[in-house]
């Protein structure tokens, strides 16, 4: 299993200009010593959440251009290397956190018709990439890293006209989300390639290893 990011590894966040703007503005006025909390949710889908509040013993503060930034423990993992943007071009507009151990956003747009096809027969590149994208907006819940990028996607078919099967491996055998884990990868896979269904099947051989992590993923935890 991957190591993680080390406990003392420092705080990297970045803010993009905007941000620092709307945040500074969030905190005038509140009292001296307030901050901005960031913390990610854990889960399949980790997602940061932003709040004004006051330091407390639990928090590693950092202090970004200015700003005054309040992590916990357990999020730090997921921000390293994050930046924190503001969003004009949404309504109403907000802040989004993006970064390299946080959940790329799902594909956009209307999903394409899923063609006829035969039984086995494999996927279009640009439908697979499409599939992929999708799948990485999910994670293992015990390490911060996509399913992609771990490498657990063994293979994406056509199973019979208009329905996909996905072959997946987990990290270990005893992994407790198994069923959790299939479940939010059907339903994220049918969409995105314009499937009426998607199956997966879970399989053991080859085992996995940290090899098959993509060059990303092993440079995240420091494979290479």
């Amino acid at each position: 299993m991957p190591k993680e990011p080390a406990p003392n590894e420092p705080i990297r966040i970045r803010l993009a200009p905007a941000a620092r703007d709307a945040l500074a503005h969030a905190l005038a006025g509140r009292p001296n010593g307030s901050g901005i909390r960031v913390w990610v949710e854990r889960g399949m889908h980790p997602h940061p959440q932003m709040m004004v509040d006051l330091p407390s013993h639990r928090d590693v503060p950092v202090t970004v251009d200015g700003i005054l930034l309040l992590v916990d423990e357990a999020s730090k993992k997921f921000l390293l290397d994050a930046e924190i943007r503001y969003r004009t071009d949404r309504t109403p507009p907000g802040f989004e956190v993006v970064g390299p151990w946080l959940p790329a956003q799902a594909p956009t747009g209307p999903p394409p018709a899923a063609p006829p096809v035969a039984a086995g027969a494999g996927v279009a590149p640009e439908l697979e990439a499409r599939v992929k994208e999708a799948l990485k907006t999910i994670y293992d819940p015990e390490i911060p890293m996509n399913i992609v990028d771990l490498g657990l996607i063994y293979g994406i078919r056509w199973k019979d006209d208009g329905e996909l099967a996905i072959q997946m491996t987990m990290t270990s055998p005893g992994c407790p989300a198994v069923e959790e884990l299939v479940k939010e990868v059907e339903t994220a896979a049918a969409p995105a390639a314009g499937a009426k269904r998607a199956t997966v099947e879970v399989v053991w051989e080859p085992p996995w290893g940290p090899e098959r992590m993509t060059e990303f993923a092993k440079r995240q935890f420091g494979y290479a």
